[in-house]
C-alpha cells in the first residue's frame, strides 16, 4: 500500500516536470524534489528485496564519468574553498547528479508505452508558450516580478516567458521544441506511429515553439535553432535539409534588411551588440587565465565569479562586467579544473551517442526512435548555446537537460537489453 502511494506521487511529479520546465522554477524545484525523494524511497524498498535489480536500473555508461565529475569537484571544494558559505553553495550545484540517478531509476522502473500519450500534452504546452511569447514580444506581457526584466528593443520586447532571463526561456523552450521535433519527424517515417494524432499537428506545435525561441532575440538560440533544424530535416531526407537551409538563409536575409530588432541583433552595428561581444571576450580571457593559474582543481567552484574583478584589474579591461564565463567548458576549467571539464565532455558525448543510437536503431519502435531523435536534437541545441553561455550553470536549463539525459540513458539501456534478448 505504501509503495503504491509513493509510486503515484512519483508519477504525478514526473507528469508535472515537463510543464514546469517551461513555466515555473518553483514548481520545477518542488516536483523534482518530490521525484527525487520518491525514487529514492522506491530504490531503497526494491534494494531490500532484490538489490541486483535495483542497481541495474541505475546502471549507465555515463555513471563513471559522472562519479568522477562529482569526486574531483568535491576535491576542488575541499582544497580550494575556505569559506563554509562557498562550500555549501558549491555542494548545492552538485545535486544535479543525485537528480540524474533518481530520474534514471524512475524512467527505468515506470517505463511504459503508455507514455506516448503524453506527447500531445507536451506539444500543447510548447504551442501555448510560443503564443505567449508572441504576445509578450508585441505587447510586453510579463508575469508579475519584483522588477521588470523585459528589455525593449525598439518598439518590441525580448521575451522571457515566465522566467527572469531571455536566455533561460530560450534554452528551455528550445530544448522542448527540438525534443518534440524528434517525435514529429519520426512520425513522418513510413510505417512509424508515435501518436495517433497526424504529424501536421505536431509540426504546427514545433513551429510555434520555434517562433517563441526566435522572439527572445537571443542570437545563440537563433544559431542553435538553425543548426539543429537543418540536421533534423537533413537526417530524414537530404532534400529536406537543403530546403530548411535555404529557408533559414532567406529568413536571415529578410531579417538583416528589415530595419527591425532582428536586423539589429543579426548585425553588430548597435553599440549594445558590440559591447556584448567584447564583454564575452573579456570573460573568456579572464577565465582562461584562472585555468592557467590552477589547471588541475581550478580556483574553486564559483570562485571564477567572485574573483573575476581581481583578474579584470590585472588585465586592465574596459568593461569589467561580473558574470559567468559564458561558456560551459571554460566555466568548468576555471572553477573546477581540467579533470572535471574532461569528465563533463565525456558524459556529454556519451548522451549524444546514446541518443543517436536510439534514433537509428532498426529494431526499435517509433516511440523509442522519437525519444532518441528528440534527445539528440535537444542536446545539440543545448551545447551550441553552451558555446557562448554558461547554460549548464543556469538552474532552469540544467534541470531540463538532466531530465533529457536520464530519459535517454533509461531508453538506451532498456532497448539494448531488449535487442540482446
Amino acid at each position: 500500500m505504501i509503495v503504491q502511494l509513493v509510486s503515484r506521487m512519483a508519477l504525478l511529479a514526473a507528469a508535472l516536470l515537463p510543464m514546469a520546465h517551461l513555466t515555473s522554477l518553483g514548481v520545477m524545484e518542488a516536483s523534482g524534489f518530490v521525484l527525487l525523494m520518491t525514487s529514492g524511497a522506491l530504490f531503497a524498498a526494491e534494494s531490500r528485496v532484490n538489490p541486483a535489480a535495483a542497481l541495474r536500473r541505475v546502471h549507465t555508461g555515463a555513471a563513471i564519468p559522472i562519479v568522477g565529475y562529482v569526486i574531483f569537484t568535491l576535491l576542488s571544494i575541499g582544497v580550494m574553498l575556505d569559506q563554509p558559505n562557498d562550500q555549501i553553495a558549491a555542494l548545492r550545484e552538485l545535486k544535479w547528479a543525485l537528480y540524474f540517478f533518481a530520474f534514471l531509476y524512475f524512467f527505468d522502473r515506470f517505463w511504459s508505452d503508455a507514455w506516448r500519450r503524453y506527447i500531445p500534452v507536451l506539444s500543447s504546452a510548447v504551442a501555448l508558450m510560443g503564443l505567449f511569447a508572441l504576445c509578450q514580444f508585441i505587447y510586453g506581457w510579463e508575469w508579475p516580478r519584483p522588477e521588470s526584466v523585459l528589455a525593449p528593443w525598439g518598439q518590441y520586447f525580448r521575451v522571457t516567458g515566465f522566467f527572469n532571463q531571455p536566455q533561460s526561456f530560450a534554452g528551455n523552450l528550445g530544448m522542448a521544441t527540438f525534443f518534440l521535433l524528434g517525435f514529429t519527424l519520426t512520425q513522418f517515417e513510413r510505417g512509424s506511429i508515435v501518436v495517433e494524432k497526424p504529424p501536421v499537428h505536431l509540426l504546427m506545435s514545433t513551429a510555434l515553439g520555434s517562433m517563441g525561441v526566435l522572439l527572445t532575440l537571443t542570437r545563440s538560440a537563433w544559431l542553435g535553432t538553425a543548426v539543429a533544424a537543418v540536421l533534423a530535416f537533413g537526417r530524414v531526407k537530404t532534400s529536406w535539409g537543403a530546403t530548411a537551409l535555404v529557408f533559414l538563409l532567406v529568413l536571415s536575409g529578410i531579417g538583416w534588411y528589415s530595419a527591425s530588432p532582428f536586423s539589429d541583433r543579426l548585425s553588430s552595428d548597435v553599440s549594445g551588440n558590440e559591447e556584448s561581444i567584447e564583454i564575452r571576450q573579456e570573460l573568456w580571457g579572464a577565465n582562461w587565465r584562472m585555468f592557467q593559474d590552477a589547471p588541475y582543481l581550478g580556483i574553486g567552484p564559483g570562485q571564477n565569479l567572485s574573483r573575476l574583478e581581481e583578474y579584470y584589474q590585472e588585465a586592465e579591461v574596459e568593461y569589467g562586467v561580473i558574470d559567468r564565463a559564458h561558456n560551459n567548458i571554460l566555466e568548468h576549467l576555471a572553477g573546477q579544473g581540467g579533470f572535471v571539464a574532461g569528465f563533463y565532455l565525456i558524459f556529454s558525448g556519451y548522451f549524444l551517442w546514446a541518443a543517436y543510437c536510439l534514433s537509428v536503431r532498426q529494431g526499435a519502435d517509433g516511440f523509442v526512435r522519437g525519444i532518441g531523435a528528440g534527445s539528440l536534437l535537444a542536446q545539440i541545441y543545448f551545447h551550441i548555446l553552451g558555446l557562448v553561455d554558461s547554460n549548464f550553470f543556469d538552474q532552469e536549463v540544467k534541470n531540463l537537460v538532466v531530465w533529457v539525459w536520464a530519459l535517454t540513458a533509461a531508453a538506451h539501456s532498456r532497448n539494448r537489453v531488449a535487442a540482446a534478448t
